[in-house]
């Protein structure tokens, strides 16, 4: 299921700026056999930019991307819940178009979820979650 695709810039601390489009898709509930409750995975399809901040490599160790992390935000971000990271596509450069993630299977109650994603620097720092996050609908 197609949810949404959102494009922004923003900044990523100073001098360091970031270009994301995310399209989010759940894959339909499947039952585990630990319990009864459905889990589900989600994938995150998105582009980033790293033109304006590059990626991580042996020669660029500081104001770069590391990874991308990916969260539920849905009770806001300061209780935002960690779905999973990634790390940065092997030899990106430039606009780079379809960066994929797939979570593990999670239980999610089911309903509207806020969840984004934000690209990480090697001293821990993270993008704004709130330039790129769309709402899914879980069943």
């Amino acid at each position: 299921m197609f949810l949404e695709e959102i494009q922004t810039g923003t900044r990523l601390g100073p001098n360091m700026a970031h270009k994301l489009a995310a399209a989010v898709f759940l894959t339909l509930p499947f039952a585990t056999a630990q319990t009864s409750l459905p889990t589900h995975k989600i994938s995150f399809t998105f582009d980033y930019d790293f033109r304006l901040t590059p990626a991580c490599s042996p020669k660029v160790k500081q104001g770069c991307v590391q990874q991308f992390d990916f969260y539920d935000i849905s009770a806001g971000i300061p209780k935002r819940v960690k779905l999973g990271s990634m790390p940065v596509p092997a030899g990106a450069t430039g606009f780079v178009k379809g960066i994929s993630f797939t979570t593990e299977s999670l239980l999610f109650n089911p309903g509207r979820h806020r969840v984004a994603v934000s690209a990480q620097t090697p001293d821990g720092s993270e993008s704004d979650l709130s330039k790129c996050a769309t709402i899914i609908k879980v069943p």
